[in-house]
């Protein structure tokens, strides 16, 4: 996962608009309905993805597992490190995730100004 999106970041004319892309196609194709999504920022300089409901979050409360949550969380961290702000003009914050007890998962990536 880190391998692929590191070399689609490094190919990309525009990282952070290959990344905007790949995040929006996910949202439909990869989550669904089970997900809530809402969009605080979407321009060419910010784009703020707001996770606000979480099927995995769901499913593992459901049967008093909430506490297995944090894990699929982790997961992200692959993608996460491949992104190398200084060479693909774009910064990633995550402060928290609905497992580790926030009200939402912040996917918050922001160009870098030059």
């Amino acid at each position: 996962m880190q391998a692929s999106t590191r070399t689609m970041l490094d190919a990309a004319a525009d990282p952070f608009d290959a990344m905007v892309e790949v995040s929006k196609s996910r949202e439909i194709h990869a989550f669904g309905a089970g997900f809530g999504f809402e969009r605080p920022a979407d321009d060419d300089h910010h784009y703020h993805l707001e996770v606000v409901r979480c099927f995995y979050h769901d499913v593992l409360a459901a049967h008093s597992a909430a506490e297995l949550t944090p894990a699929m969380c982790a997961f992200d961290s692959n993608w996460i490190a491949a992104i190398d702000p200084g060479k693909h003009g774009f910064r990633f914050d995550r402060t928290t995730t609905i497992g580790l007890g926030g009200s939402r998962c912040p996917f918050h990536f922001d160009r870098i100004p030059r």
